[in-house]
This record gives structure tokens, C-alpha cells and sequence, in this order.
């Protein structure tokens, strides 16, 4: 038996489980970053952007999508007993509009953003402003 009444087994996976958390403290975080960037940025393909063509009575539409990603990494060690290391990471695809061919030629079709109508934009902010005022008159008295 080991100190503390521990097994040599245990103590030697403690002994690992530290040296790997240090090694990732000391240098491990630009391989642990590369390796997020890889798995996260394997989603952000051509393919992933444009969709299949579809044809219909003399039209190709090719689906269009905007794809983000990113990822993050750390480490860190204190003096003493402790050190760590994590990363993260995500991505994100949303259509933005779709290439459309016909026999005159190819034009680019974005999708409809309400939020960009300046009408609307308006619209919210009379709104927010009407409610802003009757909340400070009641809470007034």
C-alpha cells in the first residue's frame, strides 16, 4: 500500500492524469487549439455553403448559406496542486439566398431580411418609445 492507504495503481494514474494536465499547461494548448480548429472547421465547406442544384422547367436554383466558426482554448496551472487545460468551440450555417440560372443567365436572389426594412426598424423603435413612456408614467404615479 501507498500513502494514504492508496494502491501503487492509483497513485501511478494520479502521477499520469498530472503529468498529462501539466503538459497541456506548458505547451499543450497550440496543438489542443489546432485540433478544435480541425474538428469544428471540417463543417465549414464549399458544400456546406452551396446547397445541391435543383432544376425545374428551365431553372437551376443552387441554395445559399453563410457558415461561421470558431473555437478556443486555455490552460492553466497555480502553484501547488492544480492545472487544467479545456477547449471549445462551435459553428453555425444559416441561408442567406440562392444563385438562380436560367437561360438569360445567373442572378444572385438574397432571402428577405425584415429586420433591415427601415419601415420596420421604425415601427419598433416608436413602439419601444410609446412603452418606455407609459412605464415611466405609472411608475411615477
Amino acid at each position: 500500500m501507498a500513502r494514504n492507504g492508496t494502491d501503487g495503481a492509483t497513485e501511478r494514474a494520479k502521477d499520469k492524469a498530472f503529468e498529462d494536465a501539466h503538459d497541456a499547461a506548458e505547451g499543450g494548448v497550440p496543438g489542443l487549439l489546432a485540433s478544435m480548429a480541425e474538428k469544428v472547421g471540417a463543417t465549414a465547406r464549399v458544400s456546406t455553403v452551396f446547397g445541391e442544384p435543383v432544376e425545374k422547367e428551365g431553372r437551376t436554383v443552387i441554395p445559399v448559406a453563410q457558415s461561421m466558426w470558431g473555437s478556443g482554448a486555455g490552460s492553466g496551472m497555480s502553484d501547488g496542486e492544480g492545472s487544467g487545460s479545456g477547449a471549445g468551440g462551435g459553428a453555425m450555417t444559416k441561408p442567406v439566398g440562392y444563385i438562380e440560372m436560367t437561360g438569360q443567365g445567373a442572378s444572385f436572389v438574397p432571402l428577405a431580411r425584415p429586420w433591415q426594412d427601415a419601415k420596420l426598424v421604425l415601427a419598433w423603435a416608436v413602439a419601444i418609445w410609446l412603452i418606455s413612456r407609459a412605464l415611466n408614467r405609472i411608475l411615477r404615479g
